[in-house]
């Protein structure tokens, strides 16, 4: 009778710790778990901005061959449409990090953003030699599309800092 009421009272204690203990835990558990949905979050904003800006950087380019090919508005339009579109999903998606930080990310979204601008306002470029070759981009749209490439990879280093 004793070691039945021995066992008794040890199972008791041991359930009372392990409840106890699990009710101290659960506050934990649920930071751990909004912390990962966090970075999980912020790694999907991340992830369709760096495709954003590479969408617009085609586009841009896009618009300067066109422009410069000598080809039809309607085209001309529907890329600069695309752009616009791409540019307001940038300016949404900039807002979100900027919501949820940290500011090492923000400002490197930021300068994405700046770059995409700078190739923007080159978009009309003339071709250096004055003879169209569509392979080969004018210099100030080339410098600016490189530098918009290294401002996109280098928020990709930040990005993934901050998201693993």
């Amino acid at each position: 009778m004793l070691t039945a009421l021995g066992a008794a009272v040890i199972a008791a204690v041991a359930s009372l710790i392990g409840v106890t203990l699990g009710a101290l835990l659960e506050p934990w558990k649920l930071n751990a778990a909004r912390r990962a949905k966090l970075r999980q979050d912020r790694a999907d904003r991340c992830g369709k901005y760096i495709e954003a800006a590479a969408r617009a950087r085609q586009h841009l380019v896009s618009i300067n061959v066109s422009h410069r090919q000598g080809a039809d508005a309607e085209r001309v339009t529907g890329y600069e449409d695309e752009y616009y579109t791409v540019r307001a999903e940038m300016r949404s998606l900039l807002g979100l990090l900027v919501m949820s930080g940290p500011d090492e990310l923000v400002e490197a979204a930021r300068e994405v953003r700046r770059k995409d601008m700078d190739l923007h306002h080159v978009r009309h470029e003339p071709d250096d030699g004055g003879e169209f070759t569509r392979v080969v981009l004018p210099t100030a749209v080339r410098d600016a599309v490189v530098e918009l490439d290294r401002a996109i990879e280098a928020f990709a280093l930040v990005a993934r800092k901050h998201t693993a």
